[in-house]
C-alpha cells in the first residue's frame, strides 16, 4: 500500500504535457501583452523627444523671428550666403535643447560638416555625435545612432536622426502625386527661399515661416514628424547634412520605400515609387509604430496620424496656408 502512494506522487506523461501546454499557451497570451507594453514605452519616449524639439524650434523662433531653417554649406553654387546660413536645421536647435558645447564647437567659417571638430586628437567630428533626442527607441536600424554605413550620398557616415521637418504638400519630380494640390508648393523638393512657393513651415533651403506667416494656425499645421533613414538614401547623411531632413507629406504615411516593406523593388524606374530613390515617397513621413506615425504641430503638441487618414487631410495639415479645414483626427 505505501508503494502504491509513493508512484502516485509522480506526474504522468499526459500530465506533463497537459501542464506544458498550458504554460506554452500562457506564454503565447503574455508576450504580445509585454510587447505591446514595450512599444508603448518607446512611443511615448518618442513622443517626448519630439516636444522637447518642438520646444527648441519655438525658443529659437522667439530668438530668431522664424523657425529654424535648413541652411548651405559654402558650395560655388550659393556664394550669395553668409557663415550664419550654413549648416542643418539641427544645429539651430542645439543651443535650445541643452547641447550648447556641441553647437560652439561647429566651424561656420567653412563646410561645417567636414570641419567642425570636437576632438582634434582622437579626429572626432560634430557630425559623428550622437545625440539621443534625435532617435525613436522604436527603430533598430537607428540604435546606437549610426553610423550609417556608406554615408548615403556624401560619404560622410554621420549620427543618424528619426525626425525630419515638415515642408508640406509640396511638388516633386519623382512620384510628387497629390502634390501642390493647394498652389501653394510649386518649387520641386522645396529648393526655394520663396515663401510663396513652399507650402510648409519649412523649405530645405535658408527659408522658414514665422509665425505670421502659418495662417492656418499652428494649431493645424504639422513641423515635424518621425522617419526612417533606411527608407531614403538622403537621410542617411546624418542630423549634420544640409540635404536630408526636407519631408513632404505629399506621400503618405509609411509609404513602402523600405527594404522589407511589402511592395519594396529595387526597379528604380520613373514610374515607380516603391524604392528609396522615389523622393515623393522616400522624403515622406514614416515610423514603426504599428499603425501610423507621430507628428509635432507647430504649437509643439505631439499627435499620432494614422495610416489611413484621409489624403486631403494629411495634405491640409503639412500646408501651413491652404484656407480649408481641418477635419477631426
Amino acid at each position: 500500500m505505501l508503494r502504491e502512494n509513493r508512484l502516485r506522487q509522480a506526474f504522468t506523461l499526459v500530465e506533463l504535457l497537459v501542464v506544458i501546454a498550458i504554460i506554452g499557451i500562457l506564454i503565447g497570451l503574455l508576450l504580445p501583452a509585454i510587447q505591446a507594453a514595450r512599444e508603448a514605452g518607446r512611443r511615448s519616449h518618442c513622443a517626448n523627444n519630439m516636444k522637447q524639439m518642438g520646444l527648441a524650434c519655438h525658443l529659437y523662433a522667439d530668438s530668431n523671428g522664424t523657425f529654424p531653417p535648413n541652411g548651405t554649406d559654402n558650395w560655388s553654387g550659393f556664394p550669395y550666403l553668409d557663415n550664419n546660413k550654413k549648416g542643418s536645421y539641427f544645429i539651430r536647435i542645439l543651443p535650445y535643447m541643452e547641447q550648447k558645447t556641441l553647437y560652439d564647437k561647429i566651424d561656420f567659417q567653412r563646410n561645417p560638416e567636414a570641419y567642425s571638430i570636437v576632438d582634434v586628437a582622437a579626429r572626432s567630428f560634430v557630425y559623428q555625435q550622437v545625440i539621443p533626442t534625435f532617435l525613436c527607441p522604436s527603430d533598430p536600424d537607428t540604435a546606437g545612432g549610426g553610423p550609417w554605413p556608406g554615408g548615403g550620398r556624401s560619404g560622410r557616415a554621420g549620427a543618424l536622426s528619426n525626425y525630419g521637418f515638415s515642408i508640406g504638400n509640396q511638388n516633386f519630380s519623382r512620384c510628387g502625386q497629390g502634390g501642390n494640390m493647394f498652389g501653394t508648393g510649386s518649387r520641386e523638393h522645396g529648393d526655394s527661399m520663396n515663401p510663396d512657393l513652399i507650402s510648409g513651415i519649412y523649405s530645405s533651403m535658408w527659408y522658414a515661416a514665422r509665425f505670421a506667416e502659418i495662417t492656418d494656425g499652428l494649431s493645424n499645421t504639422i513641423s515635424m514628424g518621425e522617419i526612417r533613414p533606411l527608407c531614403s538614401v538622403h537621410l542617411q547623411d546624418g542630423w549634420m547634412h544640409i540635404n536630408c531632413f526636407w519631408i513632404g507629406t505629399t506621400g503618405v504615411i509609411n509609404a513602402p520605400t523600405c527594404p522589407g516593406d511589402q511592395g519594396y523593388d529595387l526597379t528604380r524606374n520613373p514610374s515607380n515609387c516603391h524604392h528609396e530613390e522615389a523622393w515623393g515617397w522616400a522624403q515622406g513621413f514614416k515610423s514603426l509604430h504599428p499603425g501610423g506615425a507621430q507628428f509635432n504641430l507647430g504649437d509643439g503638441s505631439v499627435r499620432f496620424l494614422r495610416n489611413e487618414i484621409d489624403y486631403v487631410t494629411y495634405q491640409r495639415l503639412g500646408d501651413r496656408r491652404d484656407g480649408g479645414t481641418v477635419s477631426d483626427l
